[in-house]
């Protein structure tokens, strides 16, 4: 059984990230998705609940992952510290210390979070946990099947048959 969780962000243990150099290695990218992570609770470690709570340090210039959205869940972001630029289908938003983003599982809560200020930023991130999602990158058209254990990423065009080799 679970138990409770209390975590300070200032105490908090991070783990640093680097989203480029973990699945590209040695390529050029438009941005440099890397950042500290402590996360809270994770459904995927303990077995239990459903929320994925997290602490997020970008750097500046660092930005949390390429522009995405789910189809299966939501997602919170809070702002902790810092000033950082959120991208969206409506154009690029500042986003300030105190401010609450919600992202809904659709095209209207797309996102990016990237560092754009001199100093660090911080934020909480809560999302919601499901069997299975489906990410969408508009940037690149590449799309991100998470079910079980798999983790698989194809591109939007390269759709088969539904009956395909069967």
């Amino acid at each position: 059984m679970q138990d409770l969780v209390i975590k300070n962000v200032k105490t908090a243990e991070y783990k640093d990230v680097d989203l480029n150099q973990f699945h590209d290695p040695g390529q050029e990218h438009r941005h440099n998705f890397g950042f500290l992570k402590s996360t809270v609770i994770s459904p995927y470690k303990t077995g239990e609940g459903k929320l994925s709570i997290s602490f997020y340090t970008l750097k500046p210039g660092q930005s949390n992952y390429p522009y995405h959205q789910h189809f299966g869940r939501e997602e919170v972001f809070y702002i902790i510290s810092g000033t950082a630029t959120l991208k969206t289908p409506k154009g690029e938003v500042k986003v300030t210390e105190g401010d609450v983003i919600f992202m809904p599982p659709n095209e209207n809560g797309a996102h990016m979070l990237t560092n754009t200020s001199d100093d660090i930023v911080s934020y909480l991130d809560i999302d919601t946990q499901t069997s299975s999602d489906v990410i969408l990158y508009p940037d690149s058209g590449n799309v991100r099947v998470l079910a079980g254990g798999m983790q698989k990423s194809f591109k939007l065009d390269s759709e088969v048959n539904y009956l395909d080799g069967e």
